[in-house]
């Protein structure tokens, strides 16, 4: 472990990053105040839980400011302040378990700080892409056979008494395996034609261990009844392959895909069928199967543009809403303007990781920070256009806001390794 206290302390980055994250500071106080205000329940400690959200916070910025001085200020930030929103509403619409909440985002946060370790040296990672691609299919199958089924998918292991989200752990090994292999094969697979001796031969054979292992990976994942992840990750390697290969063929060709993969799930999973129905007539059964797609709706609208205010909403109407609904929620107590400071979050976190991916010395660099920024962003995307009714919904949830400990340890994992490789990145230009 390399410190770097006095690099640490003249950091422009860092100090930057902390001026950042006193926008998430001023947020929770002003929420702490207009809950207070508001004739809602609010969990009993409040202050407590935020207070210790506040702390870990800044326990986060000194680890990275003494072993990452160079990482962008950016992704920290960022994640911090989508964490300070998601932390208010849960406890607003679900107050028995912001303590918990909260204590995964402390989780979240040391994890962060093994990712930065694990991003600084992430060349070591490309060794190990195909062990990767086996951890994780190894562990869809351990979630099939050992895995617990709730709401319909088998998707959590119970560790020491908390549920474990498998399918958002694979996630992390997906991403070190399509790094690894499109830095070793994008060099083949941007040629349409290879030739040798004279002759011409396709280099779509390339593309066998990817199609393999994402074969395995949807089907596995089809078998847990999670359509959402097959969706992630499909979406993933069709912009990682085009960002590898600059080939609009590749992208043809997943789109086509993963339309015939939405149609098999409709054609055998009944639960795929009516999201895909209530999505298409949420109001044919407002008040049965459409109810939480409809309820939705109405709160966004409700929402206006500067919405009812925090706490003074009725966005508790919504089943599920701190997991899969929570969006609908901000979007009628904060209105237009919150829930577009929400998505604009997210687009500085992707453009902040493009721009790390771009800085990054070598292509499995690029492609791994790529991946990752593009990962965070597609999830967004597909959990937000839900509940706007754009799309169906998937059930896979808002990263960093919504409730889910899983979740929220796993992206703040891939924030670190951004951080890790920027970081990295500003080593190697100030060695030039």
């Amino acid at each position: 472990m390399t410190l770097q206290v006095g690099a640490g302390l003249r950091s422009g980055e860092r100090n930057a990053e902390l001026l950042l994250l006193s926008a998430s500071v001023a947020f929770i106080f002003i929420a702490e105040r207009a809950l207070d205000g508001a004739a809602v329940t609010v969990p009993s400690g409040f202050r407590g839980i935020l207070t210790q959200f506040v702390v870990a916070m800044i326990a986060g910025h000194l680890a990275v400011r003494v072993l990452a001085p160079g990482a962008s200020r950016v992704p920290y930030a960022v994640a911090m302040l989508l964490t300070a929103i998601g932390l208010t509403f849960v406890a607003r619409l679900e107050p028995g378990v912001a303590q918990d909440q909260s204590l995964w985002a402390t989780l979240g946060v040391a994890v962060m700080v093994g990712g930065v370790l694990l991003g600084q040296r992430y060349r070591v990672l490309r060794s190990y892409r195909y062990t990767a691609a086996l951890v994780a299919v190894l562990l869809l199958l351990v979630t099939g056979i050992f895995g617990e089924t709730i709401n319909g998918a088998r998707l959590w292991i119970n560790v020491a008494g908390q549920s474990v989200q498998t399918t958002e752990l694979i996630k992390i090994f997906m991403l070190i395996f399509l790094a690894g292999y499109l830095a070793d094969s994008a060099g083949v697979l941007s040629a349409p034609r290879l030739t040798f001796g004279g002759r011409s031969y396709s280099a779509l054979p390339y593309l066998v261990p990817l199609g393999l292992t994402l074969m395995v990976a949807v089907l596995a994942l089809g078998l847990l009844k999670d359509l959402g992840t097959i969706a992630l990750l499909m979406l993933v390697t069709i912009g990682a392959l085009y960002a590898a290969t600059g080939r609009i063929v590749f992208v043809a060709g997943g789109v086509l895909l993963l339309a015939l993969t939405a149609w098999l799930g409709y054609q055998l999973f009944d639960h795929v069928e009516t999201r895909i129905d209530v999505w298409l007539h949420p109001f044919d059964d407002a008040l049965g199967s459409g109810f939480q797609t409809a309820q939705a709706l109405f709160a966004i609208q409700a929402g206006g543009v500067t919405g009812e205010g925090l706490g003074r909403g009725s966005p508790d109407t919504i089943p599920a809403v701190p997991t899969d609904y929570i969006f609908s929620a901000i979007g009628e107590e904060l209105g237009l303007a919150g829930a577009l400071g929400v998505i604009m979050l997210f687009v500085l976190l992707l453009f902040s990781g493009l721009r790390i991916a771009v800085r990054a010395p070598d292509d499995y660099g690029r492609l791994l920070a790529f991946s990752i920024a593009l990962l965070i962003a597609v999830q967004a995307f597909v959990i937000i256009a839900g509940n706007l009714g754009l799309i169906p919904t998937t059930g896979i949830t808002l990263p960093f806001v919504s409730y889910g400990g899983s979740s929220l340890v796993v992206n703040f994992a891939l924030v670190g390794i951004l951080l890790g490789i920027s970081d990295a990145s500003a080593r190697a230009e100030a060695g030039r």
